[in-house]
């Protein structure tokens, strides 16, 4: 059985250094955001630009060797990888059929396995994107817990600050590169190959996980704002106090002279 194998390891590449190194010392090709590399007849490995390479048919070994390479020229690497991984076969019917993990396609060539890519290669960095998501909801979880136990946050308004920049950068991270997550342009160029590439990406749901993943950044939205309304709080509670102080001096100060 052949294998179609998609690995997230990074944010992304360094992408023109990559395609120059590797046209340089092996057969690759490129299609716009992705770099098509043949070592042999019937073996492909697809490497898109956003971090993900999606293997046709690769051993263990060159599969090692290409992400060591791959490594060189990764821009903010994993610290595990993501991977997703389907089995495909040659089928006598028209078209193509996913069931339990397995690809049943008419044609097994270079393009039709590229359009397959695609669809795994987003279902990978999707994952990559929820994984990420979910992390930052679990750092975060005791900044709502605390306001709902004690009504204010114990930090400092520097940490409360640090806080909210670590949690934006990270939903605009995510933001960023949602655009990932559409019809990719290569689809538009070969229309013919559409249905393998819809097929498979209803198959994995990349539409309804997109829509979960945006309703979790809403979650991270409000928590921000969340956060934005405490700091303000905070801050204005020590102009009271100090507005307070002071008044207090001045009465003292009324009353001694």
């Amino acid at each position: 059985m052949n294998k179609l194998r998609a690995l997230c390891i990074a944010e992304r590449f360094q992408f023109d250094p990559l395609y120059e190194f590797l046209a340089r010392q092996m057969h690759a090709t490129r299609m716009r955001n992705v770099i098509i590399v043949t070592p042999e007849e019937g073996v492909y490995a697809f490497i898109f630009d956003y971090g993900v390479c999606v293997l046709c048919r690769y051993d263990y070994e060159s599969e090692k060797r290409l992400l060591d390479l791959l490594l060189k020229y990764a821009v903010n690497p994993l610290n595990s990888y993501i991977e997703e991984e389907l089995e495909y076969q040659q089928s006598a019917e028209e078209g193509i059929r996913v069931r339990n993990d397995l690809i049943e396609i008419d044609h097994v060539v270079e393009l039709v396995c590229l359009s397959m890519g695609h669809a795994l290669a987003q279902s990978t960095k999707l994952a990559s994107f929820e994984t990420s998501i979910e992390e930052t909801i679990k750092k975060t979880k005791y900044i709502p817990e605390a306001l709902a136990k004690k009504g204010s946050i114990a930090l400092s308004r520097n940490q409360l600050a640090k806080e909210r920049g670590r949690v934006y950068l990270e939903k605009s991270h995510i933001i960023l590169q949602f655009n990932l997550l559409d019809t990719p342009e290569f689809i538009w160029e070969y229309p013919e190959l559409e249905h393998y590439y819809l097929k498979l990406s209803r198959y994995l749901e990349i539409a309804p996980r997109a829509t979960v993943l945006k309703y979790r950044l809403e979650v991270i939205q409000e928590l921000l704002e969340m956060m934005a309304d405490e700091q303000k709080h905070s801050h204005s509670s020590l102009l009271e106090w100090i507005i307070i102080i002071l008044i207090a001096i001045e009465i003292v100060l009324f009353f001694v002279k």
